[in-house]
Protein backbone atom coordinates (compact mmCIF):
# COMPACT_ATOMS: atom_id res chain seq x y z
CA UNK A 1 0.00 0.00 0.00
CA UNK A 2 1.39 3.35 -1.08
CA UNK A 3 1.38 6.21 1.36
CA UNK A 4 2.16 9.80 0.47
CA UNK A 5 4.52 11.10 3.13
CA UNK A 6 4.01 14.70 4.22
CA UNK A 7 5.17 16.77 7.17
CA UNK A 8 2.67 16.65 10.03
CA UNK A 9 1.97 20.39 9.89
CA UNK A 10 0.70 20.07 6.31
CA UNK A 11 -1.92 17.50 7.28
CA UNK A 12 -5.48 18.80 7.89
CA UNK A 13 -6.07 19.32 11.61
CA UNK A 14 -9.33 17.37 11.47
CA UNK A 15 -8.42 13.70 10.79
CA UNK A 16 -11.85 13.09 9.23
CA UNK A 17 -10.81 15.16 6.19
CA UNK A 18 -7.33 13.75 5.62
CA UNK A 19 -8.41 11.39 2.81
CA UNK A 20 -11.61 10.78 0.85
CA UNK A 21 -12.61 7.44 2.38
CA UNK A 22 -12.97 8.92 5.87
CA UNK A 23 -15.96 11.29 5.55
CA UNK A 24 -17.71 9.46 2.72
CA UNK A 25 -17.54 5.97 4.25
CA UNK A 26 -18.74 7.20 7.64
CA UNK A 27 -21.48 9.59 6.57
CA UNK A 28 -22.74 7.39 3.73
CA UNK A 29 -23.20 4.60 6.29
CA UNK A 30 -24.93 6.91 8.73
CA UNK A 31 -27.12 8.23 5.94
CA UNK A 32 -28.14 4.70 4.94
CA UNK A 33 -29.35 4.16 8.52
CA UNK A 34 -31.33 7.40 8.45
CA UNK A 35 -32.81 6.87 4.99
CA UNK A 36 -33.82 3.26 5.62
CA UNK A 37 -35.32 4.29 8.95
CA UNK A 38 -37.42 6.86 7.08
CA UNK A 39 -38.34 4.26 4.44
CA UNK A 40 -39.32 1.76 7.13
CA UNK A 41 -41.50 4.43 8.71
CA UNK A 42 -43.20 5.05 5.37
CA UNK A 43 -43.90 1.32 4.91
CA UNK A 44 -45.34 1.23 8.44
CA UNK A 45 -47.68 4.13 7.71
CA UNK A 46 -45.58 6.87 9.33
CA UNK A 47 -44.74 9.47 6.65
CA UNK A 48 -41.51 11.16 7.71
CA UNK A 49 -40.74 13.13 4.53
CA UNK A 50 -42.04 16.55 3.48
CA UNK A 51 -45.32 16.28 1.53
CA UNK A 52 -43.75 17.53 -1.71
CA UNK A 53 -41.32 14.59 -1.95
CA UNK A 54 -42.27 11.41 -3.81
CA UNK A 55 -41.31 8.81 -1.20
CA UNK A 56 -40.79 5.93 -3.64
CA UNK A 57 -38.56 8.00 -5.92
CA UNK A 58 -36.67 9.44 -2.94
CA UNK A 59 -35.90 5.99 -1.55
CA UNK A 60 -34.47 4.66 -4.82
CA UNK A 61 -32.65 7.87 -5.69
CA UNK A 62 -31.04 8.38 -2.31
CA UNK A 63 -29.88 4.79 -1.87
CA UNK A 64 -28.15 4.96 -5.27
CA UNK A 65 -27.02 8.57 -5.67
CA UNK A 66 -26.91 9.45 -1.98
CA UNK A 67 -25.47 6.29 -0.41
CA UNK A 68 -23.77 4.14 -3.08
CA UNK A 69 -22.24 6.99 -5.09
CA UNK A 70 -20.80 8.57 -1.93
CA UNK A 71 -18.98 5.34 -1.11
CA UNK A 72 -17.78 5.00 -4.72
CA UNK A 73 -16.44 8.57 -4.54
CA UNK A 74 -14.70 7.91 -1.22
CA UNK A 75 -13.10 4.75 -2.55
CA UNK A 76 -11.93 6.27 -5.85
CA UNK A 77 -10.59 9.45 -4.20
CA UNK A 78 -8.54 7.22 -1.90
CA UNK A 79 -7.47 4.61 -4.45
CA UNK A 80 -6.31 7.20 -7.00
CA UNK A 81 -3.55 8.18 -4.57
CA UNK A 82 -2.25 4.61 -4.64
CA UNK A 83 -2.69 4.30 -8.40
CA UNK A 84 -0.95 7.53 -9.40
CA UNK A 85 1.35 8.39 -6.50
CA UNK A 86 -0.28 11.83 -6.37
CA UNK A 87 -1.64 13.22 -3.07
CA UNK A 88 -5.34 12.55 -2.61
CA UNK A 89 -8.04 15.15 -2.05
CA UNK A 90 -7.95 16.44 1.53
CA UNK A 91 -8.60 19.45 3.73
CA UNK A 92 -10.76 22.29 2.42
CA UNK A 93 -11.24 20.84 -1.11
CA UNK A 94 -12.46 17.58 0.44
CA UNK A 95 -14.71 19.48 2.86
CA UNK A 96 -16.16 21.38 -0.11
CA UNK A 97 -16.89 18.20 -2.08
CA UNK A 98 -18.35 16.52 0.99
CA UNK A 99 -20.63 19.54 1.54
CA UNK A 100 -21.90 19.32 -2.05
CA UNK A 101 -22.86 15.70 -1.34
CA UNK A 102 -24.37 16.36 2.10
CA UNK A 103 -26.54 19.39 1.28
CA UNK A 104 -29.05 17.64 -1.01
CA UNK A 105 -29.38 14.75 1.45
CA UNK A 106 -30.39 17.19 4.19
CA UNK A 107 -32.50 19.52 2.03
CA UNK A 108 -34.66 16.63 0.80
CA UNK A 109 -35.73 15.60 4.28
CA UNK A 110 -35.81 18.89 6.19
CA UNK A 111 -39.07 20.90 6.07
CA UNK A 112 -37.42 23.94 4.47
CA UNK A 113 -38.82 26.07 1.67
CA UNK A 114 -35.99 25.31 -0.78
CA UNK A 115 -36.92 25.05 -4.49
CA UNK A 116 -36.65 21.46 -5.71
CA UNK A 117 -34.67 22.59 -8.78
CA UNK A 118 -32.05 24.19 -6.52
CA UNK A 119 -31.57 20.89 -4.67
CA UNK A 120 -31.34 19.08 -8.00
CA UNK A 121 -28.63 21.41 -9.31
CA UNK A 122 -26.49 20.98 -6.19
CA UNK A 123 -26.90 17.21 -6.34
CA UNK A 124 -25.97 17.04 -10.03
CA UNK A 125 -22.67 18.80 -9.26
CA UNK A 126 -21.30 16.09 -6.98
CA UNK A 127 -20.22 13.38 -9.43
CA UNK A 128 -18.71 15.80 -12.01
CA UNK A 129 -16.65 17.45 -9.26
CA UNK A 130 -15.51 14.00 -8.12
CA UNK A 131 -14.58 13.16 -11.71
CA UNK A 132 -12.55 16.38 -12.01
CA UNK A 133 -10.65 15.59 -8.79
CA UNK A 134 -9.85 12.10 -10.10
CA UNK A 135 -8.87 13.28 -13.57
CA UNK A 136 -6.34 15.79 -12.23
CA UNK A 137 -4.27 12.99 -10.70
CA UNK A 138 -4.80 10.51 -13.54
CA UNK A 139 -3.97 12.94 -16.35
CA UNK A 140 -0.95 14.31 -14.48
CA UNK A 141 0.81 10.94 -14.68
CA UNK A 142 -0.95 9.87 -17.92
CA UNK A 143 -2.38 6.76 -16.31
CA UNK A 144 -5.06 6.22 -18.95
CA UNK A 145 -6.09 2.82 -17.62
CA UNK A 146 -7.82 4.50 -14.68
CA UNK A 147 -9.32 7.28 -16.79
CA UNK A 148 -12.22 4.86 -17.45
CA UNK A 149 -13.86 5.99 -14.22
CA UNK A 150 -14.27 9.55 -15.54
CA UNK A 151 -16.79 8.66 -18.30
CA UNK A 152 -18.54 6.27 -15.91
CA UNK A 153 -19.07 9.06 -13.37
CA UNK A 154 -20.26 11.29 -16.23
CA UNK A 155 -22.82 8.68 -17.30
CA UNK A 156 -23.99 8.34 -13.70
CA UNK A 157 -24.59 12.11 -13.70
CA UNK A 158 -26.63 11.75 -16.91
CA UNK A 159 -28.75 8.98 -15.39
CA UNK A 160 -29.24 11.07 -12.26
CA UNK A 161 -30.50 13.82 -14.55
CA UNK A 162 -32.88 11.34 -16.22
CA UNK A 163 -34.31 10.39 -12.82
CA UNK A 164 -34.94 14.05 -11.98
CA UNK A 165 -36.42 14.71 -15.42
CA UNK A 166 -38.84 11.81 -15.09
CA UNK A 167 -39.95 12.98 -11.67
CA UNK A 168 -40.40 16.65 -12.62
CA UNK A 169 -42.31 15.85 -15.82
CA UNK A 170 -44.31 13.05 -14.18
CA UNK A 171 -42.84 10.50 -16.60
CA UNK A 172 -42.04 7.85 -14.02
CA UNK A 173 -40.70 5.43 -16.64
CA UNK A 174 -37.84 7.87 -17.27
CA UNK A 175 -37.25 8.18 -13.53
CA UNK A 176 -37.16 4.40 -13.09
CA UNK A 177 -34.94 3.88 -16.14
CA UNK A 178 -32.47 6.45 -14.82
CA UNK A 179 -32.30 4.69 -11.46
CA UNK A 180 -32.08 1.18 -12.93
CA UNK A 181 -29.37 2.25 -15.40
CA UNK A 182 -27.41 3.78 -12.52
CA UNK A 183 -27.64 0.50 -10.59
CA UNK A 184 -26.13 -1.45 -13.49
CA UNK A 185 -23.47 1.23 -14.04
CA UNK A 186 -22.44 1.12 -10.38
CA UNK A 187 -22.32 -2.65 -10.97
CA UNK A 188 -19.81 -1.94 -13.76
CA UNK A 189 -17.64 -0.05 -11.25
CA UNK A 190 -17.91 -2.95 -8.80
CA UNK A 191 -17.02 -5.39 -11.59
CA UNK A 192 -13.98 -3.32 -12.55
CA UNK A 193 -12.72 -2.93 -9.00
CA UNK A 194 -13.77 -6.41 -7.94
CA UNK A 195 -11.77 -7.96 -10.75
CA UNK A 196 -8.69 -6.13 -9.48
CA UNK A 197 -8.98 -6.54 -5.72
CA UNK A 198 -10.86 -9.78 -4.98
CA UNK A 199 -8.36 -12.14 -6.68
CA UNK A 200 -5.48 -10.04 -5.26
CA UNK A 201 -6.85 -10.13 -1.70
CA UNK A 202 -7.62 -13.86 -1.98
CA UNK A 203 -4.11 -14.69 -3.17
CA UNK A 204 -2.49 -12.67 -0.39
CA UNK A 205 -4.60 -14.12 2.43
CA UNK A 206 -4.71 -17.80 1.32
CA UNK A 207 -2.67 -20.45 -0.47
CA UNK A 208 -4.63 -19.94 -3.69
CA UNK A 209 -2.66 -18.86 -6.77
CA UNK A 210 -4.21 -16.21 -8.99
CA UNK A 211 -5.00 -17.01 -12.63
CA UNK A 212 -4.25 -14.60 -15.44
CA UNK A 213 -7.40 -12.80 -16.65
CA UNK A 214 -8.94 -14.02 -19.90
CA UNK A 215 -9.12 -10.89 -22.11
CA UNK A 216 -12.24 -12.01 -24.00
CA UNK A 217 -14.04 -12.77 -20.75
CA UNK A 218 -13.06 -9.40 -19.29
CA UNK A 219 -14.21 -7.54 -22.40
CA UNK A 220 -17.48 -9.47 -22.60
CA UNK A 221 -18.25 -8.74 -18.93
CA UNK A 222 -18.26 -4.99 -19.43
CA UNK A 223 -19.69 -5.00 -22.96
CA UNK A 224 -22.70 -7.04 -21.83
CA UNK A 225 -23.33 -4.78 -18.82
CA UNK A 226 -23.12 -1.61 -20.92
CA UNK A 227 -25.42 -3.14 -23.54
CA UNK A 228 -27.85 -3.97 -20.73
CA UNK A 229 -27.79 -0.33 -19.61
CA UNK A 230 -28.66 0.81 -23.13
CA UNK A 231 -31.49 -1.72 -23.41
CA UNK A 232 -33.22 -0.27 -20.35
CA UNK A 233 -34.12 2.76 -22.46
CA UNK A 234 -35.89 0.50 -24.97
CA UNK A 235 -38.74 -0.71 -22.73
CA UNK A 236 -40.71 -1.94 -25.74
CA UNK A 237 -38.04 -4.64 -26.27
CA UNK A 238 -38.17 -6.24 -22.81
CA UNK A 239 -36.93 -9.56 -24.24
CA UNK A 240 -33.68 -7.84 -25.24
CA UNK A 241 -33.15 -6.62 -21.68
CA UNK A 242 -33.77 -10.11 -20.30
CA UNK A 243 -31.45 -11.73 -22.83
CA UNK A 244 -28.63 -9.26 -22.14
CA UNK A 245 -29.14 -9.65 -18.38
CA UNK A 246 -28.81 -13.42 -18.76
CA UNK A 247 -25.64 -13.11 -20.85
CA UNK A 248 -24.10 -10.61 -18.42
CA UNK A 249 -25.05 -12.76 -15.43
CA UNK A 250 -23.49 -15.92 -16.85
CA UNK A 251 -20.32 -14.11 -17.95
CA UNK A 252 -19.88 -12.44 -14.55
CA UNK A 253 -20.51 -15.78 -12.84
CA UNK A 254 -17.82 -17.47 -14.93
CA UNK A 255 -15.43 -14.59 -14.26
CA UNK A 256 -16.06 -14.79 -10.49
CA UNK A 257 -15.57 -18.58 -10.46
CA UNK A 258 -11.87 -18.03 -11.35
CA UNK A 259 -11.15 -15.83 -8.29
CA UNK A 260 -10.47 -18.55 -5.70
CA UNK A 261 -13.78 -18.45 -3.85
CA UNK A 262 -13.27 -21.95 -2.46
CA UNK A 263 -10.22 -20.70 -0.52
CA UNK A 264 -12.06 -17.79 1.09
CA UNK A 265 -14.31 -19.43 3.69
CA UNK A 266 -11.97 -19.07 6.66
CA UNK A 267 -11.47 -15.30 6.17
CA UNK A 268 -14.55 -13.10 6.76
CA UNK A 269 -13.06 -10.17 4.82
CA UNK A 270 -12.78 -12.52 1.83
CA UNK A 271 -15.98 -14.56 1.83
CA UNK A 272 -17.99 -11.39 2.39
CA UNK A 273 -16.48 -9.95 -0.81
CA UNK A 274 -16.98 -13.14 -2.79
CA UNK A 275 -20.60 -13.75 -1.75
CA UNK A 276 -21.59 -10.11 -2.15
CA UNK A 277 -20.11 -10.01 -5.65
CA UNK A 278 -21.98 -13.25 -6.42
CA UNK A 279 -25.27 -11.42 -5.78
CA UNK A 280 -24.69 -9.33 -8.94
CA UNK A 281 -24.79 -12.22 -11.45
CA UNK A 282 -27.60 -13.82 -9.43
CA UNK A 283 -29.61 -10.60 -9.70
CA UNK A 284 -28.95 -10.43 -13.44
CA UNK A 285 -30.07 -14.02 -13.90
CA UNK A 286 -33.24 -13.28 -11.91
CA UNK A 287 -33.97 -10.46 -14.36
CA UNK A 288 -33.41 -12.87 -17.26
CA UNK A 289 -35.99 -15.33 -15.89
CA UNK A 290 -38.79 -12.81 -16.41
CA UNK A 291 -39.43 -11.98 -12.76
CA UNK A 292 -40.36 -8.35 -12.02
CA UNK A 293 -37.36 -6.14 -12.78
CA UNK A 294 -37.22 -4.85 -9.20
CA UNK A 295 -36.58 -8.38 -7.86
CA UNK A 296 -33.29 -8.78 -9.71
CA UNK A 297 -32.38 -5.13 -9.21
CA UNK A 298 -32.74 -5.45 -5.43
CA UNK A 299 -30.61 -8.60 -5.40
CA UNK A 300 -27.97 -6.42 -7.06
CA UNK A 301 -28.48 -3.33 -4.89
CA UNK A 302 -28.84 -4.95 -1.47
CA UNK A 303 -26.53 -7.95 -1.80
CA UNK A 304 -24.19 -6.93 -4.60
CA UNK A 305 -23.72 -3.23 -3.92
CA UNK A 306 -24.65 -3.00 -0.24
CA UNK A 307 -22.78 -6.15 0.72
CA UNK A 308 -19.70 -5.27 -1.35
CA UNK A 309 -19.70 -1.75 0.05
CA UNK A 310 -19.79 -3.02 3.63
CA UNK A 311 -17.01 -5.55 3.01
CA UNK A 312 -14.80 -3.11 1.08
CA UNK A 313 -15.28 -0.28 3.58
CA UNK A 314 -14.36 -2.66 6.39
CA UNK A 315 -11.11 -3.66 4.71
CA UNK A 316 -10.10 -0.28 3.26
CA UNK A 317 -10.78 1.53 6.53
CA UNK A 318 -8.50 -0.85 8.43
CA UNK A 319 -5.70 -0.67 5.87
CA UNK A 320 -5.79 3.09 5.38
CA UNK A 321 -5.88 3.86 9.10
CA UNK A 322 -2.75 1.79 9.71
CA UNK A 323 -4.43 -1.17 11.42
CA UNK A 324 -4.21 -4.92 10.97
CA UNK A 325 -6.72 -6.43 8.56
CA UNK A 326 -8.70 -8.08 11.35
CA UNK A 327 -12.17 -6.61 11.79
CA UNK A 328 -13.99 -6.78 15.10
CA UNK A 329 -15.66 -10.18 15.54
CA UNK A 330 -19.24 -8.81 15.31
CA UNK A 331 -18.47 -7.60 11.77
CA UNK A 332 -18.64 -11.24 10.66
CA UNK A 333 -22.25 -11.23 11.82
CA UNK A 334 -22.78 -7.93 9.98
CA UNK A 335 -21.59 -9.50 6.71
CA UNK A 336 -24.03 -12.37 7.24
CA UNK A 337 -26.88 -9.96 8.00
CA UNK A 338 -26.38 -8.26 4.62
CA UNK A 339 -26.83 -11.60 2.86
CA UNK A 340 -29.94 -12.24 4.94
CA UNK A 341 -31.25 -8.76 4.05
CA UNK A 342 -30.81 -9.69 0.39
CA UNK A 343 -32.88 -12.86 0.78
CA UNK A 344 -35.67 -10.99 2.58
CA UNK A 345 -35.75 -8.19 0.00
CA UNK A 346 -35.83 -10.59 -2.96
CA UNK A 347 -38.65 -12.58 -1.36
CA UNK A 348 -40.55 -9.35 -0.72
CA UNK A 349 -40.58 -8.70 -4.47
CA UNK A 350 -42.43 -11.95 -5.13
CA UNK A 351 -46.22 -12.30 -4.70
CA UNK A 352 -46.71 -12.75 -0.97
CA UNK A 353 -49.01 -11.80 1.89
CA UNK A 354 -45.88 -11.01 3.91
CA UNK A 355 -44.63 -8.08 1.81
CA UNK A 356 -44.42 -5.50 4.63
CA UNK A 357 -42.94 -7.97 7.11
CA UNK A 358 -40.26 -9.10 4.64
CA UNK A 359 -39.43 -5.51 3.71
CA UNK A 360 -39.08 -4.50 7.35
CA UNK A 361 -36.96 -7.59 8.07
CA UNK A 362 -34.60 -6.61 5.23
CA UNK A 363 -34.41 -3.04 6.56
CA UNK A 364 -33.65 -4.25 10.10
CA UNK A 365 -30.87 -6.56 8.87
CA UNK A 366 -29.30 -3.71 6.85
CA UNK A 367 -29.52 -1.28 9.76
CA UNK A 368 -27.96 -3.77 12.19
CA UNK A 369 -25.12 -4.48 9.73
CA UNK A 370 -24.28 -0.85 8.96
CA UNK A 371 -24.93 0.16 12.55
CA UNK A 372 -22.24 -2.33 13.51
CA UNK A 373 -19.88 -0.73 10.97
CA UNK A 374 -20.55 2.75 12.34
CA UNK A 375 -20.02 1.62 15.92
CA UNK A 376 -16.64 -0.01 15.31
CA UNK A 377 -15.27 2.15 12.50
CA UNK A 378 -16.42 5.68 13.34
CA UNK A 379 -13.68 6.12 16.00
CA UNK A 380 -10.88 5.06 13.64
CA UNK A 381 -12.24 7.15 10.75
CA UNK A 382 -12.29 10.23 13.01
CA UNK A 383 -8.80 9.72 14.46
CA UNK A 384 -5.26 9.91 13.07
CA UNK A 385 -3.74 6.75 11.66
CA UNK A 386 -2.63 4.20 14.23
CA UNK A 387 0.87 4.10 12.68
CA UNK A 388 1.21 7.90 12.66
CA UNK A 389 1.48 8.17 8.88
CA UNK A 390 -0.44 10.69 6.76
CA UNK A 391 -3.88 9.88 5.40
Amino acid sequence: MLNIDEPAHLQPKIPLFRLGFRPFFLFASLFSLLSLGIWGGFLSGLPLLPNNINSLWWHGHEMIFGFACAVVAGFLLTAVQNWTGQPGLKGLPLIGLFTVWLLPRLLFILPLDIPFVAIMIIDLMFLPLTAIALSISVVKVRQWRNFVFIPILSLLTLFNGFSYYGLITNQLQWANNGLYAAVILVGVIVALLGGRVIPFFTERATQWQRHSPIPVLEWLSFASLLALVASLFLPQIILLTRALAGIAGLVLLLRWSRWGWLASWSVPLLWSLHLSYLCIPIGLILIATGLPLSVGMHAITVGGLGGMILAMMSRVSLGHTGRQLKPARPMTLAFGLMLLATVFRVLAGLPSAWFIELMLAAIICWMLAFGCFCYYYAPMLCRVRADGRPG
